[in-house]
């Protein structure tokens, strides 16, 4: 438990400057037994990724999945951190300055690539520093031009290596140092080196208690200069080292004797400098084989498949270094497990489910020849392709329902496979059938609307006709019954007619006009009015009768 018997102070600023927005990142993780802070410099101009950031995040989070001070690790992490930024398909071409410094509390560290600098100060002088990969840098080296010229340079911005460059970045690693207490160490962005000379630092480290005041003198030292100078992006991050940690004392153990007396019997006995080298240049890879193999062991155990292959592949090239076929075989052979979950992953992620299904199978058979290596991985993402594509054949049956025109059916289904999707968190599948759902809801809805319209235009159609045709038969009814009152009329002035004739005497006539009459009243039905024409009709016929006997007698 390194950290907690050890003080270090960690603070920092990070502002724009006079730029529109501020393109510097700083991160930094303190862990039991280490620790790491780094600090990284947008040099591109997307406004959209922050390179910078993108750097450290990276490099911290390959760092506390496996914590070292490795010259190995430490480069491997840096590299990748450019491969990240290679990686990146939108937007411009990315690119960083970046330093980073590891410790055990005991010892530090410094990687660092582009301008951004590393200082280690102690009793009020710079102990150590960062050179630039600059083409500045170079002029001074070359004394072409001096160390206070260097500040202020036109090409102290003209690097010649950083992340995110088209060739392979020079990635630089100090040696290890001891750290004492009372020792500083900064991490800076040129916004702070270009303004605040080392000479000024070094005045206001040495009249600072704490590392706060550090940050405000300096940053009051560069804004003092904003109204005749340009203040880029500035960020700084100071740790005082108030107590380094102790180890427990041990006694000499067989290994510290012999490596104080093997180099003794190595310059005695005569042994060439070449064999020694050649010995420690073999111990070193056995060293870094055995990391990588263990690192690839952890990014296995931490489902990080990408950087699993890139350890096993740097194994496997030691490997055969060394002619360690077994452990080159073994290596390879786990590249090859995390190379197929990759593979299945990227086909999964791609949306071809079954496919990645057969990936995933593939993979676990491998895993399996492997000593089942990332199996449980495996396992729960082939259970992840199969509920994939249940959430889909749910909803291509909806489909088939809504093309057969069982709407219902298909709002089942596709509800059924958001409820799924749901279930094991597919938020893509989820929207999917949600939407399919809600565009069949909204058919369905539709169709149930012009049903109700058309039965409605129905009904109203067979209302007009029905009030058509009662309309029709009234008019029809009215028609008759004028016409009845009409022949019904016409029936009484026959019947007043023939009873002007009968008073005339004119009986043969009167009887003509009361049987017309009379056969009216029979065809309105009107018998009783018919019935009474009879007596008429009858003394008409009497009158008739007694005319003719009287005309007979005279």
């Amino acid at each position: 438990m390194r950290r907690i018997n050890s003080e270090f102070q960690t603070v920092n600023m990070s502002e724009e400057g006079q730029k529109l927005s501020n393109r510097d990142y700083f991160g930094y993780v303190e862990m039991d037994d280490f620790a790491c802070y780094v600090l990284a410099d947008s040099l591109d101009g997307d406004s959209s990724i922050n390179s910078a950031k993108l750097v450290v995040e990276s490099i911290i989070r390959d760092f506390t999945e496996v914590p070292s001070m490795g010259k190995g690790r430490l480069k491997r992490m840096a590299h990748r951190a450019h491969t990240e930024l290679l990686r990146q398909k939108a937007g411009m071409h990315l690119k960083a300055s970046a330093v980073v410094a590891v410790t055990d509390y005991q010892k530090i560290r410094y990687v660092y690539v582009g301008n951004s600098r590393y200082y280690l100060i102690r009793n009020d002088r710079i102990l150590e520093k960062t050179t630039d990969q600059s083409l500045t840098s170079n002029l001074v080296e070359a004394e072409k031009i001096t160390l206070d010229q260097a500040a202020a340079h036109e090409e102290r911005n003209n690097l010649y290596s950083f992340l995110g460059e088209r060739g392979t970045p020079k990635i630089q690693i100090s040696k290890k140092r001891k750290l004492e207490n009372g020792d500083v160490f900064l991490l800076l962005t040129r916004g702070v080196w270009e303004q605040c000379p080392d000479e000024k630092l070094l005045e206001i480290i040495r009249d600072a208690n704490e590392p706060e005041e550090v940050l405000y003198r300096t940053e009051d030292w560069i804004l003092e200069r904003q109204e005749t100078a340009e203040i880029d992006n500035y960020t700084m991050a100071v740790t005082f080292v108030r107590k380094v940690y102790q180890s427990p004392k041990k006694p000499w153990t067989l290994k510290k004797i012999l490596m104080v007396v093997i180099p003794v019997v190595l310059v005695v006995g005569g042994i060439s400098i070449a064999l020694f080298l050649g010995h420690r240049s073999i111990q070193n890879k056995e060293k870094e084989l055995a990391e990588c193999m263990e690192d690839g062991e952890t990014y296995f155990q931490n489902d990080n498949y990408q950087r699993a292959v890139e350890e096993y592949g740097e194994a496997e090239e030691l490997a055969d270094s060394l002619k360690r076929e077994e452990e080159a075989l073994l290596a390879d052979q786990y590249k090859q497990v995390a190379e197929q979950i990759i593979l299945a992953d990227e086909t999964l992620a791609a949306g071809e489910y079954e496919k990645a299904q057969e990936l995933y199978l593939t993979a676990g058979e491998m895993s399996q020849k492997a000593g089942n290596v990332g199996k449980d991985y495996i396992d729960s993402q082939l259970e992840r392709a199969k509920d994939y594509i249940a959430v889909y054949d749910l909803i291509a049956l909806g489909e088939r329902k809504e093309e057969y025109g069982n709407l219902e059916g298909a709002v089942a289904a596709y509800k059924e496979a958001r409820e799924k999707a749901a279930d094991i968190y597919y938020s893509e599948g989820k929207t999917e059938a949600l939407e399919k759902q809600a565009a069949a809801e909204e058919a369905m809805e539709k169709a149930a609307m012009e049903e109700a319209a058309r039965k409605k235009e129905q009904e109203e159609t067979a209302a007009e006709e029905t009030e058509k045709q009662q309309q029709e038969e009234k008019a029809a009814l009215e028609m008759e019954n004028q016409q009845k009152a009409n022949d019904q009329q016409n029936a009484i002035d026959l019947e007043n007619q023939g009873n002007m004739l009968f008073a005339q005497g004119k009986y043969e006539s009167a009887i003509t006009f009361y049987q017309t009459a009379q056969a009216i009243y029979r065809r309105l039905e009107l018998d009783e009015l018919a019935d009474n024409l009879n007596p008429k009709i009858d003394a008409a016929r009497a009158g008739m009768n007694a005319a003719a006997q009287g005309a007979a007698t005279t």
